[in-house]
C-alpha cells in the first residue's frame, strides 16, 4: 500500500514539473509578445509624431512671420484721417399712412351679424 502512495506521489510530482515547465515557456512567449507590441508601439507614436509635426509646419511657418510683422515697430507714418464735418439732419420721408383719415365705425345690419 505504501508502495503504490509512493508511486502515485512521484507520479505527480512529475506531472508538476511539466505543469511548471510549459508555464514558464508561455510566460516567456507572452512576455516576448507584450515586447514586440510595446516596441511597434514606440514606433507608430514616433511616425504619428513625426506626421504630426510634418503638418503643423506649413501652417507654423506663415503664423510665425506674421507674429514677427505684428511685434516689430512701424516705421510707416499714421494715415491721415478724414476731417469730419458737420452734418444736416435728412428729413424722414413721410409714411404713406400718415395722411390717411380713420373711418368712422359703420353699423352692421342684423343680418350680416
Amino acid at each position: 500500500m505504501m508502495a503504490r502512495d509512493l508511486a502515485n506521489v512521484e507520479r505527480e510530482i512529475e506531472q508538476l514539473k511539466e505543469s511548471q515547465q510549459q508555464l514558464a515557456s508561455d510566460n516567456a512567449k507572452a512576455m516576448e509578445q507584450i515586447k514586440a507590441s510595446q516596441e511597434q508601439a514606440v514606433r507608430d507614436i514616433a511616425r504619428a509624431v513625426d506626421l504630426l509635426k510634418a503638418g503643423q509646419q506649413p501652417v507654423a511657418q506663415p503664423i510665425a512671420r506674421a507674429s514677427e510683422q505684428n511685434v516689430r515697430p512701424r516705421t510707416s507714418a499714421p494715415q491721415p484721417q478724414a476731417a469730419l464735418g458737420t452734418r444736416k439732419p435728412v428729413p424722414m420721408p413721410a409714411s404713406p399712412h400718415a395722411n390717411a383719415h380713420p373711418q368712422a365705425p359703420t353699423q352692421l345690419r342684423p343680418d350680416e351679424r
